[in-house]
């Protein structure tokens, strides 16, 4: 196993948020981390990207403790858009991939390079409040992604899960 999640547990006062969560997903597979409000998905991705301690359990990426990982090992793509609407995708894009070490050339290679495989070379010089909600995700993918992170964490709710 590549990712494992042993057992977690995190309250805040008497509320339950996760209780004994225990998921694994091995190298190269896609594991959907779906679920209603309050499920506790974004407290799982505070825990694993160290924003959050849990009370009990551990997260672990080839063996290795998660909080002794180096940051650029996560990408996280979460559900709602965290973009700057004034900027433009190549200037945000490129910031935030020099947030996780990428240097400013390659970080503008790469963005080009995503947005052409998206078929959306355009959108470099486009506000991000210009673009439709799906391709503001697009956009926010590509940031969770830039900096060729080993784990892409993801989550989204569903109206169709049901635990």
């Amino acid at each position: 196993m590549a990712l494992i999640v042993d057992g977690l547990v995190k309250r805040f006062g008497a509320t339950v948020a996760l209780d004994g969560l225990s998921v694994s997903a091995p190298h190269g597979h896609v594991f959907g981390f779906l679920g209603s409000n309050g499920a506790g998905k974004t407290t799982t991705m505070r825990i694993a990207l160290d924003v959050l301690r849990a009370d009990a359990g551990t997260i672990t990426w080839d063996g290795i403790d998660h909080r002794r990982l180096p940051r650029p090992t996560w990408g996280y793509l979460p559900e709602e858009r965290g973009l700057y609407p004034r900027m433009s995708v190549l200037q945000q894009l490129v910031f935030f991939a020099g947030l996780q070490g990428v240097p400013r050339d390659i970080a503008t290679r790469r963005v080009h390079e995503w947005l052409a495989r998206f078929h959306v070379p355009d959108f470099a010089e486009r506000r991000a409040d210009e673009l439709s909600k799906g391709n503001q995700q697009k956009v926010q993918f590509l940031a969770a992604v830039l900096h060729d992170p080993q784990v892409l964490l993801w989550t989204s709710r569903s109206r169709a899960w049901t635990p």
